[in-house]
């Protein structure tokens, strides 16, 4: 009795080991950032107008500006329609001497794309990679794909578009992309925007998502959204509403990445647009492999950044912790763990202690989305005071895996609250 006894003690033991083992083979990352532990982060504004289109400013003084607003990162991107001249050689020549007139500031060249076949009431923000090639590539781009005002009748498509866009820039280290800019702004539902995402990714994965926080914050209606689909605290609803456009995606498996803030910046006229400058009240955080445009480039089609509003937050870090993962996975990653494993997000917020008007700030809310193949469930933990703040939610991953994102909320008495998003964390189940 006693041998078998202990035989039984071993056996057990055994099992246990192996199991516990088989649990750590399981767990692993699916798709991750090679620069996870050695990149660098910086401020952001990626959709702005220079007076080569409607703009209110010469490049060389918008940037000069955006710079001293705290912008490490610019993207100019003029309108590409046919009367404009966005994607000019001159505007080309423009591009290169500000970015010889400021070494330190990270200036992408890019259009405003009116998208077929939507004439002009849809934009997307198409970026390409810095080089001798670029200004050639914006100008045929616009030439033979803009869909506004065309004069010679003909009807370009979306789907060819794209497929130019990866064509054209296949052997180049660095793919190009592009942004669903103000997504609801003129939509009688915000879901209407899915099947958009879905055409467009269903051709390549040039598309990375959306622009969730729209520029042309100062003026009213927010971000010049008609009635029937407002902005949400000032975030498009295909953001800020918990089972809307993107989460709808996200639960589709279709990996897009929300959470860019931009001025859109035309003018900051107080009788017009009155725009905040680029950086002075919203900016995107990046995480970058290396401080080039390429790298920039890189962390956009990675999800490897959050935005936020108002400067009520410099960092925003949501992790995801699960025992025998190597590390702790990061925004834009996608992880596989055990059905029914219990996995750990963090969420970090770094809190300043005076926001964008240097007033005493303070952020009162900090609330993950907890997106499940049938349910989004968002889970609320309070916050006070400054600094280094870090909140916990224990998830259990069911059979159909799920997904995590974040916000953070400040509170305003007398108009849109201000947030904060990060993008998403994947998590299968096997």
């Amino acid at each position: 009795m006693k041998a078998s006894a202990t035989a039984g003690i071993l056996w057990a033991v055994a099992f246990s080991v192996a199991a516990a083992c088989a649990q750590r083979s399981t767990t692993g990352f699916v798709s991750s950032h090679p620069w996870a532990a050695s990149g660098q982060w910086l401020r952001a504004d990626t959709h702005m107008h220079s007076r080569f289109s409607d703009g209110g400013q010469e490049i060389g003084p918008l940037v000069a500006k955006a710079k001293s607003f705290g912008c490490q990162v610019v993207a100019v991107t003029d309108h590409a329609d046919s009367n404009l001249t966005g994607a000019s050689p001159e505007y080309s020549a423009a591009v290169r001497a500000a970015r010889a007139e400021n070494p330190d500031l990270l200036i992408l060249a890019g259009l405003e794309w009116n998208v077929p076949p939507f004439g002009g009431k849809e934009h997307l923000s198409v970026l390409v990679p810095q080089g001798p090639g670029e200004g050639p590539m914006l100008a045929e781009f616009k030439q033979r794909f803009d869909d506004y005002g065309r004069s010679d009748g003909s009807k370009p498509r979306a789907e060819e578009a794209l497929s130019w866009l990866a064509e054209t820039t296949r052997d180049l280290p660095v793919k190009p992309v592009v942004i669903y800019n103000h997504p609801s702004r003129k939509d009688t539902s915000s879901r209407l925007n899915v099947d958009d995402i879905v055409g467009w990714r269903n051709v390549n994965d040039v598309v990375i998502g959306f622009e969730g926080g729209p520029g042309h914050q100062g003026k009213l209606p927010i971000g010049d959204y008609t009635p029937a689909e407002p902005a949400i605290d000032r975030w498009d609803p295909v953001v800020a509403r918990a089972g809307d456009a993107w989460d709808t995606l996200l639960q589709r498996g279709v990996d897009v990445h929300g959470a860019i803030a931009s001025s859109d910046f035309h003018n900051d006229n107080p009788g017009d647009l009155n725009d905040f400058w680029p950086c002075q009240f919203a900016e995107t955080w990046y995480y970058v492999p290396e401080k080039t445009t390429a790298g920039v480039l890189r962390a956009m089609r990675a999800g490897a950044f959050f935005g936020v509003h108002g400067r009520i937050a410099t960092n925003l870090d949501l992790t995801i912790v699960a025992d025998g993962l190597p590390r702790a996975a990061m925004v834009g990653e996608t992880i596989q763990v055990p059905k029914g494993t219990e996995v750990t997000a963090a969420l970090a917020v770094d809190i300043p202690e005076t926001d964008w008007q240097q007033r005493p700030n303070h952020i009162d809310a900090a609330e993950v989305f907890v997106i499940t193949p049938d349910k989004v469930d968002v889970r609320t933990h309070a916050l006070a005071g400054t600094g280094v703040k870090v909140v916990g939610e224990k998830i259990v991953v069911g059979e159909g895996g799920v997904v995590v994102r974040a916000r953070v909320r400040r509170v305003v008495a007398d108009g849109p609250d201000l947030m904060g998003y990060t993008n998403a964390i994947r998590i299968r189940a096997r």
